[in-house]
């Protein structure tokens, strides 16, 4: 058995089994046909939950959110030392997310019984702490309770001045994001190339769909700028001249040029929702791709999390296009993992 085999025989074996769980496109559409809300979560949930209020499924998102956490935090403990950050900070994007909402509630005023609407808990941001925190309206005292030093003093100076909310939300987008990408810098050569690649396209497509929203909401060029990960993975000179953008078409113009082009093929004319879900089906592509190379790095455990992530992306989707009664062939388009 080779070094590398060795140091990921326990890490591979899990991944393989977990991935035996992971939910078939025709689950999804079984889902998608189940009679009601109730029975549709009580599926997705195994039965831990039977019932649900069309106004609140926070409950279910929450708990579906936990089972990947614990799971990502499960696959690090088998992990080589020098991988376990990585896989940690899957399960740690939950808990910054948290707080990201948090904030931009504060800042926007929102009342907190709405603001708890669209926030799920995590970490140790409970439903009843992430409340209390929307009531005092101080964004510092949530800075406080963040564990990690380097988000406490990057976020900090963001937290006053116009844009707050959004600055602050594009603040702790930009540290976790970056965070992920420097922990991807392994000393295995193999590792660091599996987890660079899932990576890095990962957050060129985010960095698009910032472009993209950006220009649907009105942002200026210098604005989306500055909102944008720091990290350029292959965009190459289309990481600048994304922002200046001017309209969906013509930032699917810059994109001719990347290796992101052929993800819209298909689409005469993509609109802003057509792109991010292509972007993220040939992401979730890729990431199955993994699963046909070596099993002995990384690589094949964030391609599994990455999966995960989209799965519940597409939960939700069913979810609460149930709760709002969306027709069953809307929602089924808009799924990530279906089949083609």
């Amino acid at each position: 058995m080779t070094s590398s085999a060795g140091r990921y025989a326990e890490l591979a074996a899990a991944v393989r089994s977990f991935k035996a769980n992971l939910i078939h496109p025709t689950q999804l559409e079984r889902y998608l046909e189940t009679g009601s809300l109730s029975e549709t979560v009580s599926m997705v949930t195994g039965g831990r939950i039977t019932s649900v209020e069309e106004s609140d499924l926070n409950p279910v998102e929450a708990y579906l959110i936990g089972e990947v956490a614990e799971l990502a935090e499960r696959l690090s403990s088998y992990a080589p030392y020098d991988s376990k950050q990585l896989l940690s900070l899957f399960s740690s994007g939950f808990e910054y997310a948290c707080v990201k909402e948090i904030l931009r509630a504060i800042a926007e005023q929102v009342e907190p019984d709405e603001a708890l609407r669209h926030i799920v808990p995590a970490g140790k941001f409970t439903a009843d702490r992430c409340k209390d925190l929307i009531e005092t309206h101080n964004p510092n005292r949530v800075v406080e309770m963040i564990d990690d030093e380097g988000l406490r003093r990057f976020v900090a100076p963001k937290l006053t001045g116009e844009k707050g909310g959004l600055r602050v939300a594009s603040a702790i987008d930009q540290y976790y994001f970056t965070k992920l990408w420097t922990a991807s810098n392994l000393p295995d050569p193999l590792d660091a190339q599996s987890a660079r690649g899932l990576i890095g396209q990962f957050l060129d497509h985010t960095n698009i769909l910032i472009a993209l929203r950006a220009r649907l909401i009105g942002l200026d060029a210098r604005t989306t700028s500055d909102l944008m990960i720091p990290i350029n993975y292959a965009l190459g000179h289309a990481f600048d001249e994304l922002p200046e953008a001017t309209n969906v078409q013509n930032l699917a113009r810059i994109l001719e040029k990347t290796p992101y082009a052929n993800s819209f093929e298909g689409a005469a004319s993509p609109d802003g929702k057509t792109m991010e879900h292509a972007l993220q089906r040939s992401h979730a592509f890729a990431c199955l791709n993994a699963f046909a190379g070596s099993p002995f790095n990384v690589g094949l455990a964030l391609a599994f999390l990455f999966l995960k992530q989209y799965e519940l992306r597409d939960l939700f989707s069913l979810i609460n296009g149930k709760a709002n009664n969306v027709p069953a062939e809307r929602v089924l388009v808009s799924l990530i993992l279906r089949k083609s």
